[in-house]
């Protein structure tokens, strides 16, 4: 049984490896957007590659463009920054003013708070033109030089084109194409634009994941793992979101806005309810009329009372007070809870991808006692929203090993050797319901 274990997390990591090489062969920039991506994972970022921007269009048009790198930032209030970056490895002049005009459109478009082109070399009239635009611009030395502070990371993990996360992430795609219950949009969704999305666009595509999940039955290995991942970080995303603003929203008015966006799809507007209300109130004057009518022609008067339509669509969904926790959780721990989207993209797309980076003395600092128990307390969260199905596929990332922190004093310019354990710990299916709560205080 290991024997064939060890075999098919070589063949896995044979497949990531080779489609690494092939992305880099057919775009000679590539490496340098995932240099890019790794420097911005290093300063506290969670990244991803190559985001397609889709827009509403005819069929075989839909997506606008892409980012070569997506960032996202959070700080110590948590408050989201995301940041678009722009890799362009070719030599020379030509097209610097044009990319930097391109860019800041783009950057408006998507709404990002940062945009950042990166070059071989920039000219002194393309420092101009970003300082005019409110863009950054850096050239690849500068990037160099910012690396040697980060050697100690893995070159490849997770989705900064590590090995077992491509090979997972192809495998899904193959699969996806068979499982008609699993719209596409949404599958997009889950992996890209949650990241760019509101709170309440986050919460309601992991409704529709489990709506998709329990009509299709079993989903198949490994896009299980692969969907629930992507739903455990739009999960996440969306709560540091909500508990971010807790210093200006009270958590009552929280719960009502969430409790409308996942009903009616207005998190701050409840005229969809009053238009009920008034259909409710014609309904029970007609009844009123019939009843009359009867009584009149000397029938006794039969009570029946009917569904109101109101209270049919207000009903609040039953995992709402446990998403008012995992908000008031994080917003208690924020020096922890930002780095939570980190740790649960090592744990799910490098570990439970049959890779070993994860465990580069790197990323000690996102694995300790209370990263797993927030991480913990949001993977008991994705069961309630996204079903048992997509949360179950998770609970192995909470066997992974948190007893780590960071070095007092680390050499963070010492290139990492890559020894690690290749295979990961047993990945158990643990019941996170019996995960206990840590002591108060």
């Amino acid at each position: 049984m290991d024997s064939r274990k060890s075999r098919r997390n070589t063949e896995s990591h044979a497949a990531g490896s080779a489609k690494a090489s092939a992305i880099v062969a057919a775009n000679p920039g590539a490496e340098l957007e995932r240099r890019v991506a790794r420097l911005e994972f290093a300063e506290g970022a969670l990244t991803r590659l190559r985001v397609p921007i889709r827009v509403a269009a005819d069929p075989g048009r839909a997506i606008l463009t892409d980012l070569d790198i997506l960032a996202l930032d959070i700080d110590n209030r948590l408050r989201l920054a995301r940041s678009i970056l722009e890799s362009k490895s070719g030599r020379g002049q030509s097209g610097e003013p044009d990319r930097l005009l391109w860019l800041s459109g783009l950057q408006r478009f998507v709404n990002a708070d940062r945009a950042v082109l990166v070059r071989q070399t920039i000219t002194q009239r393309g420092r101009l033109v970003a300082t005019q635009l409110g863009v950054q611009i850096i050239d690849v030395a500068t990037i160099a030089s910012r690396e040697t502070a980060h050697a100690w990371l893995p070159a490849r993990f997770a989705h900064v084109d590590g090995p077992g996360c491509a090979s997972i992430e192809a495998r899904a795609d193959t699969q996806l194409k068979g499982l008609a219950q699993v719209p596409g949009n949404l599958v997009g969704f889950l992996r890209y634009e949650a990241l760019l999305s509101s709170s309440y666009r986050c919460l309601n595509a992991l409704q529709a994941l489990r709506t998709a999940s329990d009509v299709g039955g079993t989903l198949p290995q490994p896009t299980a793992t692969v969907l629930a991942g992507h739903a455990l970080l739009t999960l996440i995303v969306a709560a540091l979101q909500d508990a971010g603003s807790l210093d200006t929203v009270r958590i009552e008015d929280m719960r009502e806005r969430v409790e409308r966006a996942v009903t009616l799809g207005e998190p701050d507007s409840d005229r969809i309810l009053s238009l009920l209300g008034r259909a409710d109130d014609v309904v029970r004057t007609f009844v009123e009329r019939l009843h009359a009518a009867y009584v009149g022609s000397g029938a006794q008067r039969q009570e029946i009372t009917g569904p109101s339509l109101r209270d049919l669509v207000a009903d609040p969904p039953s995992w709402l007070d446990r998403y008012i926790d995992l908000v008031q959780k994080l917003r208690a721990n924020p020096a922890v809870a930002r780095q939570l989207p980190q740790t649960a993209e090592l744990a799910c797309f490098d570990a439970l991808a049959g890779d070993s980076n994860y465990r580069a003395d790197a990323f000690n600092h996102l694995f300790t006692p209370e990263h797993r128990y927030l991480l913990a307390v949001a993977i008991k969260c994705l069961h309630d929203i996204a079903g048992r199905q997509i949360g179950a596929n998770v609970d192995p990332a909470l066997d992974l090993d948190f007893s780590r922190s960071a070095p007092l004093i680390p050499d963070r310019t010492q290139p990492t050797d890559g020894s690690h354990d290749a295979s990961p710990p047993p990945r158990t299916a643990r019941q996170v319901s019996e995960i206990p709560e840590p002591p108060a205080g």
